[in-house]
């Protein structure tokens, strides 16, 4: 997995080293990892996060809170997106068994 310094988040995140680490301290699902001697390191992951929260702040014009509760909302979204996924994916795999047994039995009658 590549990590990246962060100089180097900040310039593929198109901001101030600064901004990375005042957006650190707003949203706390950012945690970079730390070397030994206390260096962040970012993850792509990481980075498509800042890239998310730039865009909601610069092109569409949320303030941090708004961010916040925007990232919150739709993490609280994709869980039960998941779960409906998880439900309807279950319902399939039990007709597709059904009719798998219809066609053994007829299979079975030649």
């Amino acid at each position: 997995m590549a990590y990246f310094r962060i100089k180097e988040a900040a310039e593929k995140v198109g901001v101030q080293p600064h901004v990375l680490r005042f957006w650190e301290s707003q949203f706390p699902t950012l945690k970079p990892s730390k070397t030994s001697r206390g260096q962040r390191l970012y993850s792509i992951e990481d980075i498509d996060n800042f890239l998310k929260i730039k865009h909601l702040l610069y092109n569409e014009g949320y303030s941090i809170p708004g961010a916040k509760k925007y990232l919150k909302d739709e993490k609280s979204k994709g869980k039960a997106s998941k779960q409906l996924e998880d439900a309807i994916g279950k319902e399939v795999l039990r007709e597709v068994a059904d009719s798998l047994r219809g066609l053994q039995d007829l299979l079975k009658e030649f």
